[in-house]
């Protein structure tokens, strides 16, 4: 049975803000008003250690990492449904020491109660439950503390977004506080080497607070909240500022306790841990809950985030007495979108806004193979786009927006499908010398997705017309398929030149008893997965025929050599004048046609690219797209500047 009355204001006005309030008006009975029996044997069985959230003399939240003597489980027990015991280590800097003795020398008479949450966390089975209580007692037990605590609210959780990791007790931490500002000025900021701990981290730990009025006090009492957040490497972003977090908001279970919690009392604090090396980043700060147009200023297609400004932080080395296990590797949760970076990250990118909302109708397709394709869209505006920049296109127009679901096992993507894509361009009519009309066209070339929604259905509209409507696939603006174009973005361009750049070279003329000068030529190596030729398929647009000639070699690995060559060979044709390139072509298809002008060497390779072959070309800059683990391996040994361009879905 629930110990709660129903939702507090906090909670009611996010789920009302994001339309979900209808859907959850009940979920609170879902809140045990005691610790389930599985709930128990979980804490006292499974865990070596729990993340709690208390607060400080200033009324601000700190999660904390409570932990068993030397990593191992069974130092958490419940003699009671309604009590939690944690026998725990606690290391100098963790903030629950100072808060406890706080909260044990309060003279004032007012009988307030040391609250505390907690959530437990089996990363092995990405089983998670939380509790929400006060402090019974502590005592202090040689080197631990004894923690009894009453429990009158405990749920569990779904395992999205909690990265899979086999942990292994790691006995012999020597924590060390390296960093420690917990009052930090009004200009003070994270280190630098902190910044990047923080864009480097996958989970962090969300502590919340609902301090209540007296007069909502009787039917919602205060109380703390503990969370687990998790995504891919950087999902948490940090401002330029270097003081103000930004956490982007996944989809859940749209209880929105800890988001309401912050709504009702506008701080939460942020814990960090590196299970690789033991580290614990303690962050506590001012938040503030951020929907639509105002979180997209900030992180463009984002729709919620929440922001921590930092009022204090510790950092401390080789605490954690766990560590991920020796050849072991994390797994990453299917659920897990993107990362997505903030505006202020992508000073080469344009956002639109929603006032002023561009839209960009179907005009062409070409169909390369069975699942390779280009689709051309035009818009009525002038666009500036660089070559190797990406559109991102909102396809809610076209297909509707996706409906709420809280588990897909068959397509975890789907979960947080905003229905928005970001494709690189491969072709625009504003590369022309002499650009055409007053609008601009673009061409994206794409690979369908096996149970993409975007791709898929765009894929199947050009079959369908390949079968039915021929004609249309060549003038398909009668479809009226119109999107959104939210922006033009990427700064994966060819860094500029211009005619005072780069090395010299004398050249004598025979005619002329003069010598000229002239730039040496620029050596450019490009490395290409597969689909990812396509932002340097625009580049060859911009090779520049003043100044500075290049010399370029591209490295393309690819499954299919005909598809790739002959939109190389299109790209080649388009360019503005002659480029001197130079291809190999990776594929374990060995016979395959080549419909590249004579001017291009190219070169046939059976197998992959390996890092050796990449290591023996000397450029001035390197140029790769392509997967992840793709671009990992070409890169390793790679002589010169590396500039990355991944895709990820």
């Amino acid at each position: 049975m629930s110990s709660l009355n129903g939702w507090h204001k906090g909670e009611r006005a996010i789920q009302e803000i994001l339309g979900f309030h209808e859907a959850v008006s009940q979920s609170w009975t879902n809140i045990e008003g005691e610790i389930p029996e599985q709930h128990r044997n979980f804490y006292s069985t499974c865990l070596p250690f729990i993340p709690v959230t208390t607060l400080d003399s200033m009324g601000r939240p700190w999660s904390s990492i409570l932990a068993g003597r030397d990593g191992e489980i069974g130092w958490a027990s419940s003699k009671a449904y309604d009590q939690l015991s944690m026998r725990a280590e606690v290391w100098d800097g963790d903030p629950l020491k100072a808060n406890a003795d706080y909260h044990a020398g309060i003279t004032d008479g007012s009988q307030r109660k040391m609250l505390i949450a907690g959530i437990g966390v089996e990363f092995s089975t990405r089983r998670r439950n939380k509790f929400a209580g006060s402090v019974k007692a502590i005592e202090k037990q040689g080197g631990l503390l004894d923690i009894c605590t009453t429990v009158n609210e405990a749920i569990g959780n779904c395992p999205k977004y909690i990265t899979i990791r086999d942990f292994v007790p790691f006995p012999h931490t020597k924590p060390r506080v390296i960093h420690q500002d917990i009052n930090i000025s009004t200009t003070g900021r994270l280190p630098l080497d902190l910044i990047t701990f923080v864009l480097s981290s996958d989970t962090v730990f969300l502590g919340s607070s609902y301090s209540a009025s007296e007069e909502d006090a009787p039917r919602f009492p205060s109380h703390l909240g503990m969370n687990h957040r998790g995504g891919r490497p950087g999902f948490v972003r940090v401002r330029n500022d270097g003081r103000t977090l930004v956490l982007p908001d996944y989809s859940g279970n749209r209880m929105m306790s800890s988001l309401g919690n912050i709504e009702a009392t506008a701080l939460a604090s942020l814990t960090f841990p590196s299970f690789a090396d033991g580290s614990l980043l303690y962050v506590t700060g001012i938040a503030h809950n951020l929907f639509g147009a105002p979180a997209q200023a900030i992180m463009p297609s984002q729709n919620a985030l929440t922001t921590i400004e930092m009022t204090g932080y510790i950092f401390i080395e080789d605490a954690l007495p766990v560590r991920q296990g020796e050849g072991t590797e994390p797994q990453r949760s299917l659920y897990a979108p993107p990362v997505k970076l903030l505006k202020e990250e992508q000073a080469s990118s344009t956002y639109f806004s929603t006032e002023d909302a561009i839209h960009a109708t179907l005009s062409r397709i070409q169909l390369h193979s069975s699942d390779i394709a280009t689709f051309t869209f035009e818009s009525p505006h002038k666009l500036k786009i660089i070559p190797g920049q990406a559109a991102v296109l909102d396809f809610t127009s076209f297909l509707g927006a996706s409906p709420y679901r809280h588990m897909a096992a068959e397509n975890p993507n789907s979960v947080n499908d905003d229905r928005i894509r970001t494709w690189t361009i491969s072709w625009c009519s504003s590369w022309k010398s002499v650009a055409d009309g007053a609008g601009t066209s673009f061409s994206l070339t794409m690979r369908l997705k096996p149970g993409g929604a975007i791709t898929g259905a765009l894929f199947d509209i050009a079959n369908k017309l390949s079968s039915v409507r021929p004609e249309l696939l060549e003038d398909s603006r009668p479809l009226g398929l119109s999107v959104t174009l939210v922006g033009i973005v990427g700064d994966f361009v060819l860094e500029p030149t211009g005619p005072h750049e780069g090395p010299k070279i004398a050249v004598t003329r025979e005619e002329e008893p003069i010598s000229v000068h002239k730039n040496a030529p620029r050596k450019l190596l490009w490395i290409a997965g597969g689909i990812g030729i396509t932002p340097f398929l625009a580049m060859l647009s911009d090779v520049p025929s003043h100044f500075t000639e290049y010399e370029i070699t591209l490295l393309l690995s690819t499954r299919e050599p005909d598809v790739m060559l002959s939109l190389l060979s299109n790209a080649i044709e388009a360019a503005a004048h002659e480029i001197k390139l130079v291809v190999h072509v990776f594929s374990r298809t060995e016979q395959f046609e080549s419909s590249l002008p004579t001017s291009v060497s190219l070169h046939r390779h059976s197998g992959r690219i390996t890092s050796s072959f990449a290591s023996d070309f000397t450029a001035e800059c390197v140029y790769v797209c392509g997967p992840e683990i793709f671009e990992r391996e070409v890169i390793q040994g790679v002589v010169g500047k590396v500039i990355r361009e991944g895709f990820a879905y």
